[in-house]
């Protein structure tokens, strides 16, 4: 099979405790942005969370505008922007439009319904009813995107002669991604035409599982083949263990706080039982050489070509998306092991497909 493409996803965490500052880190990521491009990486991804102590990226869509300036040829998109938190769809709608236009039609949409019941108590929203405002914020955007006037009458959103401008540079279907774990997420995503994203921290296994599965809702509905595409963590060093030693301080942060197992539900098989069950951060095998080869690709720049080139096509992969740029790391280093990654993984990659 052809080699995936690639992408980098950027979450503007800051690093208070390393002495990082907030508008040093979003300068950073445009260099960077600007680096990604030069080196002929395919696209540029912005997460997004809310009122989180290192900053995390509250808007996704206004940071990939400035983004795209700096990368000009990469696609850009959100991976993924948190759709029944931006009020009614529309406005998250038209903010996507004006996005498509400025990069040239070269937009990726990505949307989930969120999991964090902390965001929507902040902003007095309803944490129950997200999954039914998503399905409509879905159901309006396929309407919307098609630049015909439109009416919409939900349970929670109304559209009264709707009509989105500017339209999108590319007419057809938004170029749409959704998040999605459980079975009923993946035939959401299918009944949408939306390709699949997963997350980091699911074992490379079961994603080729989860993947496996949504090709097989895709067939169910008749849809045809839907684009994958995975996010991981790609660390560089001279084995394992030193690739985790030199973003040890960013893999606490991410790992242990902002994505700590409490937060996420994340759950392991337990060898002794064959059973799953939850993960604390301070479970030994959390964050362990195992648990990390089991899900990331790290080592040598052989090492991580070889993980990609075994696993690519046992996930079926159309996107492999990697932080290059984690919270403390110096700007240098990433640029420099972005350099690395297209010289020695991705162009052998490419070449051999």
């Amino acid at each position: 099979m052809a080699a995936p493409e690639f992408g980098i996803s950027i979450s503007f965490q800051c690093h208070r405790g390393l002495g990082e500052r907030w508008d040093r880190v979003y300068g950073e990521a445009l260099e960077l942005a600007a680096e990604a491009g030069r080196l002929g990486i395919d696209s540029i991804w912005v997460s997004e969370h809310h009122g989180e102590a290192d900053g995390y990226c509250p808007s996704p869509i206004v940071a990939g505008a400035a983004l795209a300036t700096a990368a000009k040829t990469a696609r850009v998109g959100q991976g993924i922007a948190v759709a029944p938190l931006y009020g009614h769809p529309m406005r998250l709608i038209e903010d996507l439009a004006v996005l498509d236009n400025l990069t040239a039609g070269k937009l990726e949409i990505g949307l989930g319904q969120g999991y964090r019941p902390a965001e929507f108590e902040a902003w007095g929203l309803n944490y129950r009813t997200r999954t039914r405002a998503f399905e409509e914020c879905l159901s309006i955007l396929a309407l919307a995107w098609s630049g015909e006037p439109f009416d919409f009458d939900g349970d929670i959103y109304t559209v009264k002669g709707g009509l989105l401008r500017p339209t999108p540079v590319v007419p057809g279907p938004a170029p749409l991604w959704i998040g999605a774990a459980a079975p009923v997420s993946r035939a959401r995503a299918v009944r949408n035409g939306a390709g699949l994203i997963i997350a980091p921290l699911v074992e490379l296994g079961h994603a080729a599982r989860q993947f496996g599965a949504f090709d097989m809702e895709s067939a169910a509905q008749g849809k045809g083949r839907l684009p994958h595409a995975l996010m991981r963590e790609v660390l560089l060093g001279d084995g394992v263990a030193d690739a985790m030693a030199r973003q040890q301080a960013s893999l606490d942060l991410i790992y242990r706080q902002q994505y700590a197992p409490e937060r996420t539900g994340l759950t392991v098989l337990d060898r002794e039982t064959g059973e799953r069950r939850a993960v604390t951060s301070d479970d030994p095998d959390y964050l362990s050489e195992g648990f990390v080869s089991s899900r990331w690709f790290a080592g040598t720049p052989d090492t991580v070509r070889a993980g990609i080139a075994e696993w690519a096509p046992k996930l079926g992969l159309d996107r492999l998306v990697w932080q290059p740029k984690p919270p403390g790391m110096p700007l240098r280093q990433a640029i420099d092991d972005l350099e690395i990654m297209a010289r020695e993984v991705i162009g052998p990659l490419r070449a051999a497909a």
